[in-house]
């Protein structure tokens, strides 16, 4: 038995250090050993005591090894996305931001009269900066590089989100009026809005509260002046604006739309106002009907309303715009205009609507992953009035036929034929000019 001992001890020692010998089997063996006499107490001990501390270093190198691994295998805390744009997130949607623009480049051929030189331009070159903090509270940034100094910040505002289906803006945004004014150049059919953007409200620096909906809309706000306004001594002007949308009927492929937006604005220390557009085009420069500078204008306010369908790959809108104009010295003034316009697409898609507005269009199949992208046919007639009283600003009323390419949902090209039927009154009466523009856009 002295022999014997020695190995059992040996053997034990050796599997005490070894954690896949590690265990309840190696515990009951040395107790069955010390107490058929085997092993003596003092070696009881010991080789418990060297059992207990082997258990407790393979526990610990497992824990560390399981962490490591763990480590190796979570998830990033912030995920990043390019589909359309860089944007970065955390999981918790907590932070969020994005990284988008456009770049529109055009060219246009002119013919008729008035005469107008052909050429190319940048029409647009646009970053934005975009995001959400702490859940609630939202930010964007957007810049056009096209413009000058103050006159290049578009959309430069803060918003809170935090209550159920309302948000509240604060800072320079659009004013709440006309369809196409509220769809970005970046979705609208043609190359150009049509001839009634004459009265677009435009950009101020304000704050609004807005509700959106599946079937309706609701927007009002108070706005100061534009951001390239310069000070002075005269106090500048404010406005206020409000736009109601129900949709009745809001799914993927149908959509029936009414809306109705009215803008108010004084005018303050300036007492003028100018209402002017160009024949659907912008290279050229050249304003077709024009009041010039009206003075003695204390406010005006316009009202506009709204129609427009989806029916699968079938679009159609329709807006009528009227302004009146209230003059401290001479007769008030009242100009107009409308225009109606259809689309169809020939590959099958539909426009996309949502919160009152028209969004991005996404090709069935896109170029390079075997498709041959969307492709759109659309028509739009439109007329402006810019004539009343002692106002000879021009009447002027246009056909517009419009193609669209759209490859990726990230890129668009268009080609317009632009046919100003007539000009009556103003500069250009009696004028009937033409215009082939072509477009490249790059948005994301």
């Amino acid at each position: 038995m002295k022999l014997k001992t020695p190995v059992l001890l040996a053997g034990l020692a050796m599997m005490t250090v070894s954690p896949a010998y590690a265990g309840s089997e190696i515990e009951t063996l040395i107790n069955m050993l010390h107490e058929n006499g085997s092993v003596s107490d003092e070696q009881y001990e010991r080789l418990m005591a060297e059992l207990n501390q082997n258990q407790t270093q393979a526990a610990a190198e497992k824990a560390e090894v399981d962490e490591k691994l763990a480590e190796a295998t979570k998830p990033s805390d912030v995920e990043v996305s390019t589909n359309g744009g860089l944007k970065i997130q955390t999981r918790d949607g907590k932070f969020a931001t994005k990284i988008g623009g456009r770049v529109q480049a055009d060219a246009a051929a002119y013919g008729g009269d008035p005469k107008m030189g052909d050429g190319t331009e940048i029409r647009r070159a646009r970053l934005y900066l975009q995001g959400t903090m702490y859940y609630d509270w939202g930010f964007k940034l957007q810049y056009d590089f096209v413009d000058d100094g103050a006159s290049g910040i578009k959309d430069a505002y803060l918003s809170y989100n935090g209550f159920d289906n309302l948000e509240l803006k604060a800072g320079n945004f659009k004013d709440p009026f006309s369809l196409q004014e509220q769809t970005s150049s970046k979705f609208v059919t043609f190359t150009e809005r049509a001839l009634p953007s004459a009265f677009s409200a435009g950009r101020h620096i304000g704050m609004m509260a807005s509700t959106a909906h599946q079937h309706w809309t609701l927007a009002a706000g108070l706005f100061a002046d534009t951001v390239s306004a310069e000070g002075g001594q005269d106090d500048e002007g404010w406005g206020a604006g409000t736009r109601a949308t129900w949709a009745p009927v809001n799914n993927k492929s149908e959509v029936v739309h009414l809306g109705l937006g009215l803008n108010y604005r004084e005018t303050g220390g300036s007492n003028q106002t100018r209402l002017r557009q160009q024949p659907e085009t912008h290279i050229a420069g050249v304003n077709i009907v024009d009041t010039a500078t009206i003075d003695a204008v204390s406010d005006f306010y316009k009202v506009g309303a709204e129609i427009a369908t989806v029916q699968g790959p079938f679009s159609a809108q329709a807006e009528y715009i009227t302004t009146s104009v209230k003059r401290d010295m001479g007769n008030n003034l009242d100009f107009d205009g409308w225009y109606a316009q259809a689309g169809y697409f020939l590959t099958g898609e539909s426009r996309n609507y949502s919160k009152g507005k028209f969004g991005s269009i996404t090709p069935k199949s896109n170029v390079g992953e075997g498709g041959i992208g969307a492709w759109e046919l659309a028509l739009r007639y439109s007329t402006v009035d810019l004539s009343d009283a002692d106002i000879d600003g021009g009447e002027a009323d246009s056909m517009t036929l419009g193609l669209n390419w759209y490859p990726t949902p990230t890129l668009r090209f268009s080609a317009n034929y632009v046919n100003v039927l007539d000009v009556e009154g103003g500069t250009y009466d009696n004028d009937e000019p033409r215009v082939f523009q072509v477009r490249s856009q790059w948005a994301f």
